[in-house]
């Protein structure tokens, strides 16, 4: 079984709706909203299903099923705010045993999809837009620069790419894709190729775009997990007793 760490990062809001070049400032205006929404987002938990496989030669050769609860934690202490904390329910519809094996598994994909991370960084990125869908859709592109040689760009691989779709009306993020060559993915222990879909959830009396499905795949194109959320809700902890 492969285990991989998702260092994935996403930016939630965009503030502007025609075709240009992103300056700075609209850079950092995207991390301040992304940051104001880690920070009101409560805790939270939701039922995960998760479908791991090993294909060859465009077939399933293996392949496992496993339901799971995920619960969310707010945590200072992890760089997006939050971090993953599962309790496997199922594994092919049996009960869930310790140390299970899957051909594929992704670790905090939901944490990691919470936060765009860190400020622009333009001697590193080209940052640019689009309008798609008459106006309704923008697409919003992040490219590391070929042949990059500031000291700061040294551990971004010359080949990062990264996608979002924002829905302009209400300026949420509804797809993000990004990718990274797999030699520098499997020097890293990274995920080469990553997709995550968000709709809006209830939370309590307020809603918020979370993510609703993901799927990576492998270096080799041969291991892929795809993960599903569903039934969210606030998460107010186990009440202790004490003595």
């Amino acid at each position: 079984m492969k285990i991989l760490t998702s260092a994935f990062l996403l930016a939630i809001p965009l503030l502007v709706t025609a075709q240009q070049t992103f300056n700075e400032d609209q850079v950092r205006r995207v991390i301040a909203y992304a940051q104001a929404y880690r920070e009101h987002l409560p805790s939270l938990e939701c039922d995960e299903m998760m479908l791991s496989q090993r294909v060859k030669n465009g077939k399933v050769k293996w392949e496992v099923k496993i339901k799971a609860t995920l619960r969310e934690l707010r945590d200072e202490n992890e760089p997006g705010g939050f971090r993953d904390d599962y309790t496997f329910k199922s594994v092919d519809g049996k009960p869930a045993k310790p140390n299970f094996r899957t051909p594929y598994f992704v670790y905090n994909v939901f944490a990691n999809s919470l936060g765009i991370g860190e400020s622009p960084r333009p001697n590193c990125f080209n940052y640019r837009s689009a309008t798609l869908d008459d106006g309704r859709t923008l697409q919003f592109n992040i490219d590391s620069k070929p042949g990059l040689r500031d000291a700061s760009c040294k551990k971004i691989p010359d080949d990062y790419h990264k996608m979002m779709l924002i829905d302009t009306a209400s300026r949420a993020v509804r797809r993000v894709e990004r990718r990274i060559s797999p030699q520098f993915a499997d020097n890293n222990l990274e995920i080469p190729y990553v997709i995550i879909d968000y709709a809006p959830q209830r939370l309590g009396e307020e809603t918020f775009w979370l993510p609703v499905r993901f799927e990576a795949s492998d270096v080799d194109q041969e291991g892929r997990m795809i993960a599903t959320y569903s039934n969210f809700r606030r998460y107010i902890g186990v009440p202790k007793i004490l003595p």
